[in-house]
């Protein structure tokens, strides 16, 4: 039987979905040589709609942090308008020398507060387990 969760418990596990996204794609070339840029940047677009940020952003976000990931799809798309999902392509274009500072930039700021528990409502992050993965994955243990 499944449980039925409330707005503030499903936006506080996107705002931890848009980090962990943010995570690969700080990561840049490693990340897509692990997992194709086909799915580089789908894991993103899989939480954040091409065309819909901010309007798509979760309660459980800032001000600061919602520009944060604005300044990231923007990158992001100009890079999908400008390459293809061909792995050597996007390797070589440059794009993911522009993305990963964005993105770390954004993950670093969206750190600062933590990660949400995805099991209860909070009004403030107090999952440290997750946050440690995430700054493991990007070096910012």
């Amino acid at each position: 039987m499944s449980e039925i969760v409330s707005r503030r418990l499903v936006d506080q596990r996107v705002r931890n979905r848009f980090m962990d996204a943010l995570s690969w794609l700080s990561e840049g070339e490693e990340a897509v040589r692990r997992m194709s840029a086909q799915e580089f940047f789908a894991m993103f677009y899989d939480w954040v709609t091409y065309n819909e940020w901010p309007a798509i952003a979760p309660r459980t976000m800032t001000a600061d942090e919602i520009a944060a990931v604005g300044n990231v799809v923007a990158v992001v798309n100009a890079a999908c308008d400008d390459t293809s999902d061909e792995d050597n392509e996007v390797i070589n274009s440059g794009w993911l020398e522009r993305i990963s500072p964005v993105a770390r930039t954004a993950l670093e700021l969206m750190l600062v507060r933590g990660c949400f528990d995805e099991e209860r409502e909070e009004i403030a992050p107090s999952n440290r387990a997750f946050e440690a993965i995430l700054r493991n994955n990007c070096g910012l243990g």
